[in-house]
């Protein structure tokens, strides 16, 4: 059986890259991350779920997505 890898599913790439990106969110997410952000939380989560419009409504999505993967990160470090 193959093992996997300690940032499974994310490769290392997509691995820095997520870190790189949650140290620059502070209280806004940049749009043009927003795609990016989704992504590795549904592949994270291993769902498909899509993703909701950038705009103050959806605010609790987002909020519940980068608490995800701040705390997933934190777990593989």
């Amino acid at each position: 059986m193959e093992e996997k890898g300690k940032y499974h599913p994310l490769n290392e790439e997509q691995w820095i890259r997520l870190n790189e990106v949650l140290e620059r969110i502070t209280s806004h997410l940049p749009d043009s991350e927003a795609p990016f952000i989704w992504n590795m939380y549904n592949d994270t989560r291993g769902v498909a779920e899509r993703q909701p419009c950038t705009c103050g409504s959806s605010g609790r999505y987002w909020g519940e997505s980068i608490q995800h993967l701040r705390s997933w990160v934190k777990e593989r470090k």
